[in-house]
């Protein structure tokens, strides 16, 4: 049964009992529980008007106290059927059911709350309901356990996991900040206090990595995933538990994704984009991490279970394509260098002249940069990779492509380079994360765009003839 949310009733009173000083304290108290009173009269209004049905072909939901809403959600449309539960709601045996569905990138449907049998009810229901065939059959499919996360690598996990980028924006601002903290001091002093400035940087640099291993601990805490017929079911969660699924057939991109910390010591992750959601963009955040952390070499193999594609060699940008990031990054560091130097100078006293010392750090950074992006056209599958900080390698299906599109900035075109992207029906192209080859020649940027669409059509036609002899 669907429970009643105390939290906004709560809420109500604390509101109400706060922006009502004008009326008096002796009269805010009881205006507070009135308030309060009919919030509650209110959720149990609610709780009797909301109803829902699991029909044979679709989810049925009336809701509304004052305004009645019927919703039908169709079976064959229904994504994910996520279970979260945090600390109280274990307790107290009850969870959230959220239902999501292709159609975009919001929740269709939340029933909060249910008890944990019926939320499992639900979640087996729908999911046995869109196995028809299987059904018919008259057998159920074997839950077969395909990866879990043992405590030894959720542990390295949360200390691999974390972004090194952050560190940079402590390490910035300490410079800046460091020698103002005592502007009427002494030389020494004013040393001693940069140093200081130093330190505190380096410690809040330290309190961060080890806020975000904490948080990578909670999140993926007792991580595991099963192959249940044509989908992957995973569970995870310290405080909040999650249970969810991602059918195989809306697999859209593969995604093998390496931190430089991961890369050092020959670990990575594989993440899945979906039809109508990518990686984080669902109310769970992140639910379609396939395998959080492993070897590299197990990634890719584990990747071969659903997308059965051979490990090509991947092609390397054309050199001129360094030069080019050379080009880009010392413009950068000019312009980050005068700005500095303006604000130096007229706004607050720093040693902006510093900033001249990133100059020394552009060819590595250009040269970081050519070295970890590149393409490969393998047997029915396309290949991109790019960055360094997190590297992010695309398997990319020919039948999943929607659009090729060759891009050629007006810079590109200086250097004769263009950019490929290949989007599919998931988010994550949509939001700019899909797969893009970046600064190929432009002779070879043409010939992948024309390859991949040729591809793409003798693919398709490949599965409707199989769909035809089915």
């Amino acid at each position: 049964m669907i429970g009643f949310t105390f939290g906004s009733i709560a809420a109500t009173f604390i509101v109400g009992y706060t922006t009502l000083p004008a009326i008096g304290s002796a009269a805010g108290v009881p205006l507070a529980m009135l308030f309060g009173v009919i919030a509650f009269v209110y959720e149990i209004a609610h709780y009797r008007h909301f109803e829902y049905e699991l029909a044979q072909d679709s989810l049925d939901i009336a809701s509304g106290v004052f305004f009645r809403r019927d919703r039908e959600i169709p079976l064959e449309r229904i994504q994910n059927v996520d279970i979260s539960r945090t600390v109280p709601a274990r307790i107290l045996g009850l969870a959230v059911v959220t239902i999501e569905t292709a159609g975009g990138g919001e929740t269709e449907a939340r029933l909060r709350y249910v008890g944990l049998a019926e939320a499992r009810r639900l979640q087996e229901g729908i999911r046995r309901r869109k196995r028809t065939a299987i059904e018919e059959a008259g057998a159920e499919p074997e839950r077969d356990l395909l990866f879990a996360l043992d405590d030894e690598d959720l542990v390295l996990l949360s200390v691999l996991s974390f972004d090194p980028r952050i560190l940079s924006v402590v390490f910035v601002i300490a410079p800046v900040l460091g020698p103002n903290l005592v502007p009427d001091v002494s030389t020494p002093d004013r040393f001693a206090a940069v140093v200081l400035a130093l330190i505190g940087a380096l410690v809040t640099a330290v309190g961060i990595w080890g806020l975000s291993a904490a948080a990578t601990f909670v999140q993926f805490y007792g991580f595991k995933l099963y192959r249940v017929g044509d989908e992957l079911q995973y569970e995870r969660g310290l405080i909040q538990r999650y249970d969810g699924s991602v059918p195989i057939e809306k697999i859209q991109t593969l995604v093998v994704e390496e931190n430089v910390l991961m890369r050092r010591f020959g670990y990575a992750a594989l993440r899945v984009d979906t039809a109508g959601y990518a990686p984080g963009s669902t109310p769970s955040g992140g639910s379609e991490a396939a395998i959080p952390l492993a070897a590299t070499a197990n990634i890719y193999q584990f990747a071969r279970q659903i997308a059965d594609f051979e490990r090509p060699e991947m092609r390397r940008l054309p050199k001129r394509a360094r030069r080019r990031y050379v080009a880009r990054y010392s413009l950068a560091v000019g312009a980050v260098a005068a700005v500095a130097g303006v604000v130096g100078t007229q706004i607050v006293s720093f040693p902006w002249y510093w900033t001249i010392v990133l100059f020394a750090f552009v060819p590595v950074a250009a040269d970081r940069t050519w070295r970890h992006r590149g393409w490969a056209l393998g047997d029915g599958f396309a290949f991109t990779r790019s960055g360094f900080w997190r590297r992010r390698t695309h398997v990319v299906p020919d039948f999943r492509v929607q659009t090729v599109i060759e891009r050629q900035s007006p810079f590109q075109r200086r250097w004769s380079l263009a950019s490929v992207a290949l989007d599919t029906a998931s988010s994550g192209s949509l939001l700019g994360g899909g797969a893009v080859a970046i600064d190929l020649d432009a002779d070879d940027a043409r010939g992948v765009r024309e390859a991949v669409r040729s591809r793409l059509q003798a693919a398709l036609s490949e599965r409707r003839r199989a769909r035809g002899e089915d």
